[in-house]
């Protein structure tokens, strides 16, 4: 009977310990699991399909007409045509002074160097605080008791006061450890903002040297020249000279100060009728310097706090088309763009080395630089290299996102926590 009853109590026990045993695997299971960092594929995030050829309002305005502007800052150096030439696509029409545009870009080259000299000083300055062991505030010391009167001593002896020695000057700053934060933060922006004029130089760069490469202009379509203006006394408002076409249409539009820069002449475009739904090719015949001054009146798909951009194309092909009819403008997608993915803003961060994502390796989160392009799809940036549409990536803020963190690709009821709450 004894042996029955002892029997049951190791059963129980065992039992009893199999249970306990399997709660608290459970339970580290359960801890390792919500410790670790949801991620997920670059392509189930990547919009590039809703954000490419960004569409633009435009209206047919009138037959095909090329009008050449020409800026006070550039001077026509020969003319090839007068009023009244019949001209081919491609036939030269005018040409400016290389002279004068080679200067420009010398200058605009210099201008580059000078902000790029500035942005290495500030990186120096950043590495030079970086460097810096803050100063630590010594320990307040105890008074000390007072010495004894030397006279009431026996057989005490006057002493000769100590030459001091001199006190050699430090070099390094002493600096508190939130003294060296502060100045580092200030330095970092600093950095940024000479990150920005040299980007501005850079493309200021980029189109002196368009403007020399292209210092010939030539007709983008068959037709009749019918005005041209003096060399010698032009008159900077009106069109230079104006070439109207033996067939087709021209096209106004308008590009957001984002894409502005990456709209040429000659680029190619898509015009959609918003009446017939007709869709042809055309042609960027020109584009403003200056923004238009009813951009706020301007709908696009872009972004609405954008200035917007004058442009004229033509469409060769406009037996669909009548003018003062409303179309849609889209840019041709290039093979370039088609490598392009285009994510949340709040997917990519900024340090000292530039912009990254928080990238799975092998289960363990890293950081993993990249490169971005700006988009004029409010919210969104273009990742230029660095990741693959495969790569798997967290949600870089909170206690999730954080290097070294062990990574999932599990979530819960479609959301994941990123240390500060569910975003999904």
């Amino acid at each position: 009977m004894k042996k029955k009853k002892l029997k049951k109590r190791i059963i129980i026990a065992v039992v009893s310990v199999v249970l306990i045993a399997g709660v608290i695997i459970g339970v580290v299971i359960a801890r390792q699991y919500s410790s670790r960092a949801f991620v997920q594929p670059v392509y189930s995030l990547d919009m590039a399909q809703y954000g490419m050829g960004d569409t633009y309002s435009g209206i047919v305005y009138e037959s095909a007409q090329q009008k050449i502007m020409v800026s006070s800052d550039k001077k026509v150096e020969e003319v090839y045509i007068k009023e009244g030439d019949a001209v081919k696509k491609g036939d030269d029409l005018f040409r400016y002074d290389t002279t004068l545009l080679a200067l420009d870009v010398l200058e605009k080259q210099l201008s580059v160097n000078i902000c790029q000299t500035a942005l290495d000083s500030e990186n120096q300055k950043l590495t030079q605080l970086n460097n810096i062991v803050p100063y630590e505030e010594p320990a307040e010391e105890e008074t000390a008791a007072p010495a004894e009167d030397a006279s009431e001593l026996p057989d005490a002896q006057p002493q000769e006061p100590e030459e001091e020695a001199p006190v050699e000057e430090s070099t390094e700053e002493h600096i508190t450890a939130q003294q060296k934060a502060d100045r580092i933060a200030d330095q970092q922006i600093a950095i940024r903002t000479a990150q920005n004029s040299l980007r501005a130089a850079q493309q200021s760069l980029t189109e002196a040297q368009e403007a020399l490469d292209n210092a010939t202009v030539t007709a983008k379509f068959d037709g009749t020249v019918t005005q041209v203006q003096s060399v010698d006394s032009p008159d900077f408002t009106k069109p230079f000279c104006t070439l109207v076409g033996d067939s087709g249409v021209t096209v106004k539009g308008y590009i957001n100060e984002v894409d502005r820069a990456s709209l040429k002449i000659g680029d190619a475009l898509t015009v959609t009728s918003e009446m017939s739904d007709a869709a042809s090719d055309a042609e960027v015949l020109s584009v403003n310097d200056f923004p238009y001054e009813g951009s706020n009146t301007i709908e696009s798909s872009g972004n609405p706090n954008s200035s917007y951009y004058e442009f004229t194309a033509f469409i060769d092909d406009s037996k669909d088309f009548t003018v003062g009819e409303y179309v849609k403008i889209s840019k041709v997608i290039s093979d370039a763009d088609n490598d392009l993915m285009l994510i949340d803003k709040a997917y990519v961060r900024t340090d000292n080395g530039g912009a990254y994502v928080m990238k799975d390796d092998n289960g363990v989160l890293k950081k993993q630089p990249v490169k971005t392009k700006q988009s004029s799809m409010s919210g969104f940036v273009y990742i230029i290299s660095g990741l693959n549409k495969d790569d798997l990536i967290a949600f870089p803020y909170g206690e999730k996102g954080k290097e070294g963190l062990h990574t999932t690709t599990e979530q819960s009821n479609g959301l994941f926590d990123n240390g500060g709450g569910y975003y999904g």
